[in-house]
């Protein structure tokens, strides 16, 4: 099944595939082909109508591909990932393929696209003379990168999660939520680094292509300063999840001492027990309190008693210098 959808710069209108040559051939024509697959037809009309380079039309079949930026005779291919999370913070990467012309931009997904109806959104609240395949490279890098903002948000909040987790409650399962964070970080930042040079690379002052008078340096300084942002506030998350562990390996080794402390005076105090009974335990005649006194057993049993008093304060009194 074919989806294609065309967008005239001067009304927005649906207009019919077979106008493609003639608005090709115009000097004063914009518009927007999106393209969905892509199956045979968007296959032909890339390669006989646009005459995209072929290594560019292979590149729109492999969607599991990076940021890229690629320069062709009479156009330049990119390559964007947009990006939405699911379930544990796990990360769900699709694949934008964006042709640009002198007046002509051509999209290219494999399944329905978020970031599309977003600029179409966008569009239909466009002043006709903002309009330039500037200004919708731009719309469409921008509703990628404003993407990753909801994403970061949400790492943000399982961080300070993990944070407190680490800190009060340390756990098995908070290491490994810690490690499958980092995971998750460093796939983001495997997009995010080759989507700086990518924007940036637009930002130069003349890229060919497009030069349709309305540079686009202006444009890509916005998604550029939001890239950086984005990719300080991975830095900065992954500087944190390293401190974490730390902490958490810290917090490990506090409880495990304070175990070993209570084993440790537990193991004394039963150790007096022993001695104590053992004392009365021995192969004599006489002893004190004599086996005859009816007060002996009471004394032993008082005896360890205070034993066991005592080793109860000493134990409460290491847990308070385990706490402070």
């Amino acid at each position: 099944m074919q989806h294609l959808t065309l967008f005239h710069s001067s009304d927005h209108q649906s207009t019919e595939v077979t106008d493609l040559p003639g608005l090709l051939a115009s000097e004063d024509q914009l518009f927007w082909l999106d393209l969905r697959g892509p199956d045979d037809e968007a296959m032909r009309l890339m390669r006989d109508v646009f005459h995209f380079h072929p290594v560019a039309i292979e590149d729109t079949r492999n969607h599991e591909q990076r940021p890229k930026l690629e320069e062709y005779n009479g156009h330049i291919f990119l390559i964007v990932n947009p990006v939405s999370m699911h379930g544990d913070h796990a990360l769900d990467f699709r694949e934008l393929d964006i042709f640009v012309g002198r007046n002509f931009v051509v999209t290219v997904h494999a399944d329905e696209e978020p970031v599309i109806k977003q600029v179409q959104e966008r569009l239909a609240h466009t002043n006709r003379s903002q309009m330039s395949v500037s200004y919708l490279l731009y719309l469409l890098l921008d509703a990628t990168v404003d993407g990753y903002f909801p994403v970061m948000d949400a790492y943000e909040e399982a961080i300070n999660r993990l944070e407190d987790e680490a800190f009060i409650n340390p756990r098995q399962q908070t290491l490994n939520d810690i490690f499958a964070l980092k995971r998750e970080l460093l796939n983001l930042w495997r997009v995010v680094w080759p989507s700086r040079d990518l924007v940036s690379n637009l930002a130069q002052p003349h890229v060919r292509g497009f030069e349709d008078g309305n540079p686009a340096e202006y444009y890509m300084r916005d998604v550029s300063d939001h890239l950086f942002w984005i990719a300080d506030m991975i830095t900065t998350f992954r500087e944190t999840l390293m401190g974490m562990i730390d902490l958490y390996m810290s917090a490990v080794s506090n409880r495990l001492n304070r175990v070993v402390n209570r084993l440790t005076v537990l193991t004394l105090g039963f150790g007096v027990f022993a001695v104590i009974t053992g004392f009365f335990g021995m192969n004599f005649t006489r002893t004190w309190p004599d086996f005859e006194n009816p007060m002996g057993v009471l004394f032993v049993i008082g005896l360890m008693v205070l034993v066991g008093i005592v080793m109860a304060y000493v134990l409460w009194q290491v847990d308070r210098y385990y706490k402070t």
